[in-house]
């Protein structure tokens, strides 16, 4: 195996040098279409295809869509396809009491909670939902801490019903019953941002960090008495201001807190006190198209997701970031080098970290065309590409694209979700060959 730390040249704080790049665009592993859509292949041991990787379950996580328009994350001969239902954003994992629960949020302002199972014969899974909730206005983010869910949506508050804000809310999990804790600015700000919340992350410590289409991130914190009528709640710690437009995404690696937004750069902050004490400039988006590699190894389009990573016998500490200019980065948190650097043919809109059977990293790709992209981590070379779930080829999974948002569970499960309203359930089976 390899490390990104021994691989590479600079390139984050000075914009120097060029980061790996495995060129190949062809995957290591073809994969079986019987075993990944059926869990069986009348093959077995004598298939040509790789028996790695199976979809347990499929289920619509949204409404109906009214007012649905042709949809733009499609290719091919059915690029007119109308999206038909609303896009489901955002999904997160509660284990709870040996079981495995998951929580969708959706545009048609919905969060759900949904129960899994084993499907009868052991095939497979089930998807049953056993609640929704409105909460008013189009979800972005689920997310679950311990027994807390968050949930940020957009919404108009009580003393602007005509206008939109972005909206958290907190329910506890161990007291369902109870209405939720509420994220706000202040006693006359009853919202926790004037622009929809696009990301949200939380620490042991109970801080909460939101970033919204107002380009600000807000750190929060729970205080016993600082709710609404003197009750527990979150209060509102400090701002950070730096990006223009959205915050896109939101990453504890070290000490530092690393965004990324919708202008392409990256920040990195010092949580105890707000200051930006690096950044990651972005680079023009057509800085390529005179054939002449730009000396600079910032992304060239919206960061769609950040996510830190430890590398396996202490080598070290990195930040994955995903944009819509096609590749994923690898960032040493030490000192913000570009250490890795992948293109994927198409915007990577989600990422997320699962492992093989061997307990290997992997790294979980979502794409713009509802494609799903398996790669190594550490492995030599670093980010190589293990294999492409496609819809187009395998007849299952997301026929509509972008993914919005893929998140692992375990058993080598993962998740996804996807504008075409659908939330799929997926599992690592086999070897990879790491």
């Amino acid at each position: 195996m390899s490390s990104f730390s021994n691989r590479g040249g600079r390139g984050g704080r000075g914009g120097r040098g060029k980061p790996n790049s495995n060129s190949s665009s062809q995957p290591k592993l073809n994969v079986c279409r019987n075993f990944a859509s059926t869990g069986n292949c009348t093959h077995g041991d004598r298939c040509n295809f790789a028996h790695v990787v199976k979809m347990h379950a499929s289920v619509i996580a949204s409404d109906k869509n009214p007012e649905a328009k042709q949809n733009y994350g499609y290719r091919g001969n059915n690029s007119n396809k109308t999206k038909e239902y609303h896009k489901t954003s955002s999904v997160a994992v509660w284990e709870t009491q040996g079981q495995i629960k998951l929580f969708t949020g959706s545009h048609d302002g919905k969060w759900r909670l949904w129960a899994t199972a084993p499907a009868a014969g052991g095939n497979g899974a089930t998807l049953t939902k056993e609640f929704e909730h409105f909460v008013g206005g189009p979800i972005d983010r689920v997310h679950v801490a311990s027994h807390f869910f968050f949930c940020g949506f957009e919404a108009s508050p009580k003393e602007a019903p005509d206008a939109k804000a972005g909206m958290v809310h907190s329910w506890n999990l161990n007291s369902a019953q109870d209405p939720p804790l509420e994220l706000w600015i202040g006693p006359f700000a009853n919202y926790a941002g004037s622009g929809r919340i696009r990301s949200l992350t939380t620490t042991a410590d109970g801080s909460v960090f939101s970033g919204g289409t107002d380009g600000i991130i807000r750190q929060w914190a729970f205080n016993p008495t600082g709710g609404p009528n003197g009750k527990g709640g979150f209060t509102l710690v400090r701002s950070m201001s730096g990006h223009l437009g959205a915050v896109s995404g939101i990453a504890l690696a070290g000490p530092m807190l690393w965004s990324g937004g919708m202008d392409g750069t990256i920040r990195l902050w010092k949580p105890e006190s707000g200051d930006n004490c690096h950044l990651i400039s972005a680079i023009k988006s057509d800085a390529k198209s005179n054939g002449v590699q730009p000396p600079v190894v910032g992304h060239s389009g919206p960061i769609t997701c950040l996510l830190p990573f430890e590398a396996p016998n202490n080598a070290g500490t990195f930040v994955f970031s995903s944009s819509l200019d096609d590749t994923v980065k690898v960032w040493n948190a030490a000192n913000g080098d570009c250490v890795a650097s992948e293109s994927h043919g198409q915007g990577v809109t989600s990422i997320a970290l699962t492992s093989d059977l061997k307990g290997n990293p992997l790294l979980l790709c979502g794409l713009f065309y509802g494609d799903i992209m398996i790669r190594g981590t550490i492995s030599n070379p670093p980010l190589v590409l293990l294999l492409k779930l496609s819809h187009h080829f395998l007849g299952v999974g997301h026929e509509l694209g972008p993914v919005n948002d893929i998140i692992c569970g375990p058993g080598n499960t993962y998740y996804a979700v996807a504008e075409d309203g659908k939330l799929t359930v997926w599992q690592i089976t086999g070897d990879f060959g790491l």
